[in-house]
């Protein structure tokens, strides 16, 4: 018997109760599920209340991308090794023979999935006007699907499953599409099982009305502006799944939903008024035309504006023009091909420009590159400074729950042309032991683990500190992959000149195969530039008001590295700041800007490069923008709270920050895409205000935590050394 898991995803703390039911739905199958996974999509505070009232289920934290579709893929990952993963949405209750249901079809090899019927639980009753051919709308099973036992494309999100090597042959849920948070997006199941049958063209995916849950539907959902919202956002993520999959038979079944299904339900309507006296018949038909009208219009707008502006991911490559230079392959390992190249032109260890080119493909011959890169053949290395001693360098990874990624980062750790004295991982308030299981399998005796259980970047970062003996500590993320000089060169600086206390360096793209990755990358990316800069309060300070505010000028966190002695003396991070916490970033910036008040330079090292993974996804990234304003913001309350004569300089610059950020000249908006979303602007820029109340909202939390324990919780460390 194929054994089966149960992943339920949930995000939402009005959604407790009724996570509460699903949870006691699948303990009270007939069959029981072998395990039994609830992954909860960032939110800290629902996470541990689920740990507290089920000790004995595994809860765990989404370690992807924001969203309903990297919270399945956390889920298929935790279920390994089940043969089968079965999904239920967090406001559904599945009858009690569900899994039994599902299960017995996989006795057929043949079958790789199979979903079952929804049925709805109106909150306030289903309205009349409210057509059965639409219920997908809410989530549920719709006039048009089939009736008895019967192959289809895909099944309903809210009951479907999958085997588990179906994950394994073509990856996991599309990041990017789909729900995330309140949004009314979907489609990342129709996606992944057009993939599941062009990868497996023989295999069977199975409806069987039989196996059946219950969908609570809200209030809210059965308004008409739910229905319209719902309908757009349903033509978008269709023209999503044909730009990527392609259009083509495989999206027959919408059209003979439009064609068939949808006609006979607005005949149905008007002749419900005429044969049975309903007075919402022709109600029900104008949903239906309207419903089609908002679906086509989505459709056709997000299908034009990608004709505007279409997308073709990117490759991203790295050339030494002092070598012979290599034919570049445009072909994508997956599918289709590249549009072009974003090529790093180096010099051994010396950055010297970057060389974006389009090209139809399919390969890029040398002379192409050649044409393009010609006038730097001729540029000399960056000479580095005489270093007089070589001192003892420590590294700091800080990390949560993405142990994938983080092993890919020691990885390039351990290649480097410069070996690290100590290395230190520190496992921030972690929902799994992922990261101290890889460490003990791959890394024990190389690296040092840390539990800090407390969460918060800068708090984690001053964790690591207490256990560096080298003076010399590089900080950097675990999403990044070190280029092999990076720890030669980032140290460099300080082993050359004793006023350095702190050494930034270059961040570029590791990969550029999303819309949303080219935005993060125009937006400004993390790269600094290929000149080496130093920074000081006297003969290296830049002409303008806005010096040293404007922190994010000097580098960015994934890649910097201090003297250990100077971070202590200006207080170390900030633990009110960073990622994790109530203020969402502005760590980094926070100890830039003290490292050059408390009298130290700053040096900008562009040979110090690491490979940085922007997110994926589209429909986080409003959230990611605000979040960026939001560090922004409580960096600024926060130096304004150390030092309040702070405020008249501040606001005596305030006039030149505005034209840095948004004025005709700014850097930061002309670079921008044509495509880049407006929206995005503006959620970084209420971000800003956000992140006033924010730091002190986080200020008071940090206060909390770092209270003395009293009691039983005397007894527990505030970090646990491994």
């Amino acid at each position: 018997m194929n054994s089966i898991a149960v992943v339920i995803c949930a995000y939402s703390d009005e959604r407790r109760l009724q996570l509460g039911d699903a949870i006691n739905s699948i303990l009270n199958q007939t069959r029981q599920a072998d395990r039994l996974v609830i992954v909860i999509d960032h939110n800290d505070d629902l996470l541990c209340a689920m740990r507290a009232s089920y000790p004995e289920i595994e809860v765990i934290a989404n370690d992807g991308a924001r969203g309903l579709s990297g919270a399945r893929n956390t889920g298929v990952r935790a279920a390994f090794p089940s043969d089968v993963v079965a999904f239920l949405d967090d406001d559904a209750i599945a009858e009690a023979d569900w899994l039994e249901r599902l299960t017995v079809h996989y006795a057929d090899p043949k079958v790789i999935g199979v979903g079952g019927k929804v049925l709805p639980l109106w909150q306030v009753g289903r309205p009349r006007w409210f057509p059965e051919e639409f219920l997908w709308v809410v989530g549920c099973s719709y006039d048009g699907l089939p009736t008895r036992l019967s192959p289809v494309r895909n099944p309903i999100g809210c009951n479907m499953s999958f085997r588990r090597s179906v994950f394994d042959v073509v990856g996991g849920f599309l990041e990017g599409l789909g729900r995330s948070g309140q949004d009314a997006a979907g489609c990342e199941e129709t996606e992944l099982c057009i993939r599941a049958r062009r990868h497996l063209p023989d295999a069977v995916i199975l409806y069987d009305p039989q196996a059946v849950v219950h969908h609570h539907v809200t209030a809210e959902r059965t308004r008409w502006g739910y229905f319209r919202k719902r309908c757009q956002a349903e033509g978008r993520s269709k023209n999503a799944v044909v730009g990527t999959e392609g259009a083509s038979a495989e999206l027959g079944t919408e059209r003979a939903y439009v064609t068939r299904t949808l006609p006979a339900g607005v005949l149905r309507g008007v002749s419900d008024m005429v044969t049975r006296l309903d007075p919402f018949g022709p109600a029900r038909a104008f949903a239906i035309a309207a419903g089609l009208v908002f679906t086509t219009a989505a459709y056709l707008g997000a299908k034009l504006s990608r004709r505007v502006n279409p997308f073709h991911p990117i490759k991203v490559v790295s050339v030494d023009h002092t070598k012979p230079l290599p034919a570049i392959d445009l072909r994508r390992p997956s599918d289709g091909s590249y549009g072009g190249i974003f090529c790093l032109v180096r010099s051994g260890a010396d950055p010297l420009r970057i060389v974006e080119l389009q090209h139809s493909g399919p390969v890029i011959e040398p002379a192409d590159i050649l044409s393009r890169i010609g006038s730097e053949r001729s540029l000399p290395a960056t000479a580095a400074g005489p270093v007089s001693v070589r001192e003892k360098v420590a590294v700091v990874i800080a990390t949560r729950d993405r142990a994938e990624s983080l092993d890919r980062c020691l990885a390039s750790l351990f290649n480097q042309t410069r070996a690290p004295d100590e290395v230190h991982v520190v496992d921030n308030a972690p929902a799994s032991t992922a990261t101290v299981d890889l460490i003990s399998a791959r890394y024990r005796g190389r690296v040092h683990y840390v539990l800090e259980p407390t969460p918060g970047l800068g708090r984690a970062h001053n964790t690591g500190l207490r256990y560096v003996s080298s003076d010399i500590v590089l900080f950097t993320d675990d999403d990044v992959v070190l280029d092999q000089h990076w720890i030669e060169a980032m140290a460099g600086p300080m082993e050359e000149d004793k006023a350095v206390g702190c050494v930034t360096g270059l961040i570029l793209p590791a990969e550029l195969e999303t819309r949303a990755q080219v935005w993060t990358e125009r937006h400004g990316g993390f790269g600094k530039g290929f000149q080496r800069r130093v920074y000081d309060l006297e003969a290296n300070r830049p002409k303008g008001m806005l010096f040293p505010f404007t922190a994010g000028q000097f580098g960015s966190g994934a890649n910097m590295a201090f003297r250990a002695s100077a971070l202590r003396r200006v207080g170390g991070f900030d633990a009110a700041l960073g990622a994790g916490t109530l203020a969402r970033g502005g760590d980094d910036l926070a100890a830039f800007f003290a490292i050059i008040s408390g009298g130290f330079q700053l040096v900008y090292q562009p040979r110090g490069i690491v490979w940085h993974y922007h997110r994926r996804g589209e429909e986080g990234m409003r959230r990611q923008a605000f979040c960026y304003g939001m560090g922004l913001g409580a960096y600024l309350t926060k130096i304004i709270v150390d030092e309040p004569r702070r405020a008249f300089r501040l606001a005596k610059a305030f006039p030149a920050g505005i034209l840095h950020m948004a004025g005709p000249t700014s850097q930061k908006t002309t670079r921008l895409p044509s495509d880049y979303p407006l929206r995005l602007i503006w959620m970084e820029r209420l971000g800003i205000l956000a992140g006033i109340p924010g730091y002190f909202r986080s200020l008071a939390k940090r206060r909390r935590d770092d209270r003395p324990r009293s009691g039983l919780d005397a007894t527990r460390p505030a970090q646990k050394e491994v």
